[in-house]
């Protein structure tokens, strides 16, 4: 994967980063994921659960950029602030061992993690902007529209992501996927040690609950 330096130009203080895993084995879901999931939960519960949520810096840093790109994070919530909120109210996402290890590294590092099969990616992805009035259609099957100058990960042939929208369903991650590309994005304010901090917890419980083999993790 390739970062565009304009992205940077643009915003100062954003870093991406990418880990590709072969051999995936997709479950609905795996034992140890699960005790995983709940230790996680009971420490974000005795940690979050009285805060005030919009106060906590990593949220506000979130929010911000979401706004500079054109979006209102109060209508669509960034993932880490969604996900934080999900798990307060016992309705974390569950969809299978690989998707949920990554929405999971995103809760425990505050830097939001995305996956995709690798086998329906067309040539070297780069995260670049958008000039705006690209569609494109979301896992749910919602078609959206990304905004002039928003954060996206494209190949040569299509977006596969949008910072502020979601992921495309074009590279959505199914039974059938054994290859995969991880992607992690930070905001402006978040540091690059989680970002770097994100990329290898998702690897690393793709290897342990998923069968992977971590091919390569890279900071650009």
């Amino acid at each position: 994967m390739k970062l565009d330096p304009r992205v940077r130009e643009r915003y100062p203080g954003f870093a991406a980063g990418y880990a590709v895993v072969s051999g995936i084995t997709i479950e609905p879901t795996v034992e140890g994921l699960i005790e995983r999931k709940e230790r996680v939960f009971a420490e974000v519960k005795e940690k979050y659960s009285s805060a005030d949520i919009s106060s906590i810096p990593e949220v506000s840093a979130y929010r911000s950029f979401f706004r500079q790109m054109g979006a209102d994070p109060s209508s669509y919530r960034p993932a880490p602030e969604y996900l934080l909120r999900r798990a307060l109210d016992d309705r974390f996402p569950a969809i299978n061992n690989l998707v949920d290890s990554c929405l999971l590294a995103t809760l425990e590092t505050w830097v939001p993690v995305g996956v995709y099969d690798m086998e329906k990616i067309r040539g070297d992805p780069v995260t670049t902007l958008s000039q705006g009035g690209e569609s494109f259609q979301l896992i749910s099957g919602k078609s959206v529209t990304t905004r002039p100058g928003e954060v996206v990960l494209r190949d040569d042939q299509k977006l596969i992501a949008a910072y502020t929208l979601g992921d495309a369903r074009a590279c959505m991650v199914t039974q059938k996927t054994s290859n995969a590309l991880m992607v992690a994005w930070n905001a402006p304010g978040v540091d690059g040690e989680r970002l770097q901090a994100a990329l290898n917890t998702s690897a690393t419980y793709a290897r342990k609950y998923c069968g992977g083999h971590v091919e390569k993790i890279e900071v650009l």
